[in-house]
Order: C-alpha cells, then sequence, then structure tokens
C-alpha cells in the first residue's frame, strides 16, 4: 500500500502532466492513476493542482482554470466509472 506522501507525489506528476497536456495526459492514465485521482476529494484535486502549477511547473493559473481543470477531471472520473458498470 502506499504511503500518503507517495500518494501524493503520484497525483501531483500526474497533475503537471495534466497541466500541460490534458487531452493526451487522460488518454494515457493508467489504472492506478485513475484510481488516485478518482478517490481524491475535489477541494483536495483544487488545492494539488494550484500548488503543482505553483511550486513544480513555476505557473500561477487563473482560478477558472483551476476549476475547468477540477470539473474535466471529475468529468473524466464518471465515464471512467460508468464504462467500466
Amino acid at each position: 500500500m502506499e504511503s500518503e506522501f507517495y500518494r501524493t507525489a503520484l497525483i501531483r506528476n500526474f497533475l503537471a502532466k495534466l497541466i500541460a497536456d490534458e487531452r493526451g495526459t487522460l488518454e494515457q492514465a493508467s489504472y492506478m492513476d485513475k484510481t488516485r485521482l478518482c478517490s481524491t476529494s475535489d477541494d483536495e484535486i483544487r488545492g494539488l493542482i494550484e500548488s503543482t502549477a505553483e511550486f513544480i511547473l513555476g505557473q500561477s493559473l487563473e482560478k477558472e482554470r483551476v476549476e475547468t481543470l477540477t470539473r474535466d477531471l471529475r468529468n473524466w472520473c464518471y465515464d471512467v466509472e460508468t464504462s467500466h458498470s
């Protein structure tokens, strides 16, 4: 089982890729990426997107972009769940 630190690092790595290339990143996501992200709350996702952009990528994202990425991730999670039902 992953430690919380390792899990968060893996999510940040995925989010860094997502910020750079949303469509390609979602299409290439592994089963474990999906499991980690889809079990993470919206608030945690928002916070991780903001901090990943700022501290890892050196970018400042507009609030609207953060909300769009969060919503797109939620929709993607919903699509993943319904396609496996």
